[in-house]
């Protein structure tokens, strides 16, 4: 099948807004009247994702990953471009099923296809997406803007991507009926889409956690000019781990994608209550003082920070 034959059958149907044009041209309209944040995420075969794993769970990792930086700034989804490098060796099928998890994994964040670009790959699948998101104050919260003082909070559970991954790898099952044992590695768990109300509600600094909680942490407390301290006993992990080796493993594993910010802690008691309203699960876990770099402690012990934090990007 020729690609713009493929584009008409299996992507047009996802751009239903006026501005994307039924994909027919090759520029879209945006009509912005509040501030707009926008990110963008690749993904590269054999990198981000194994050629054997099912197309359906690419499309929405895909979407995903960009959806989680999205929500740590404090903005809800929109519009969607997608690059496409598709391999010769990848028949029709998989195009629909890749299209149809894609369509359905950005109905599910509220956004929409507009636009993008497809090319024939000679190697591997290689994917982009730029996603747009509406700000719900005057523009994105950023990593900047820590202050010594402020709590440092968390979403959700770290590691669940790592013991997948591991699982996996040893051949274990998952003990979730009709699921695999990488599944929380192929997919993501986000925290819900009202963490961008909260984050624009309270943060003062906010980012994604996708390269290792411990690099993360770090990398804010870079950005802001300031020190965190973080309590690994504060930490939810995955399966309640409590062993400090496992700990610090899925500390700086990554593809967790929750969110990390910080807030004054006179919005605590706020904080707590807006996000468990919304169904966010969220936990205190250290603090800002005034200084530079990353420390732990456990039981009110320092702990060592290990030689590796999280992944390095280059």
């Amino acid at each position: 099948m020729a690609e713009k034959d493929w584009i008409a059958r299996y992507l047009a149907p996802l751009a239903q807004g006026a501005g994307a044009a039924g994909l027919r041209d090759d520029v879209a309209q945006l009509d912005v009247s509040d501030p707009v944040a926008i990110t963008t995420d690749a993904m590269v075969e054999g990198v981000h994702f194994l050629g054997t794993d099912p197309i359906d769970t690419v499309a929405r990792k895909l979407v995903r990953t960009n959806v989680s930086d999205l929500l740590a700034s404090g903005a809800e989804p929109a519009e969607a471009l997608l690059v496409l490098g598709w391999p010769k060796g990848r028949g029709e099928a998989e195009i629909a099923a890749f299209a149809a998890a894609l369509g359905d994994e950005l109905a599910a964040w509220g956004a929409q296809l507009i636009g993008g670009d497809t090319v024939t790959s000679p190697g591997g699948l290689f994917l982009s997406l730029t996603l747009t998101g509406r700000c719900f104050k005057a523009g994105p919260v950023r990593r900047m803007g820590a202050k010594p003082g402020d709590l440092v909070w968390l979403t959700g559970t770290i590691g669940a991507a790592a013991r997948a991954w591991q699982d996996h790898s040893r051949g274990i099952p998952s003990p979730f009926p009709g699921s695999s044992g990488a599944d929380a590695y192929r997919l993501p768990v986000l925290p819900p889409l009202a963490t961008a109300k909260l984050v624009a509600g309270h943060a003062s600094a906010a980012m994604d956690v996708s390269d290792g909680l411990l690099i993360d942490a770090k990398t804010l407390a870079e950005a802001s000019g300031v020190a965190m301290e973080l309590d690994l006993d504060a930490v939810a992990f995955a399966g309640g781990e409590t062993d400090l080796a496992e700990m610090l493993k899925l500390a700086t594993w990554g593809d967790d994608y929750q969110t990390l910010f910080t807030a004054p802690e006179n919005n605590s008691k706020l904080i707590s209550r807006e996000a468990k309203n919304s169904g966010i699960e969220i936990t205190s876990i250290g603090k800002i003082v005034a200084g530079s770099g990353l420390s732990l402690e456990r039981g009110g012990r320092n702990v060592n920070l290990p030689e590796t934090l999280g992944f390095e990007h280059g």
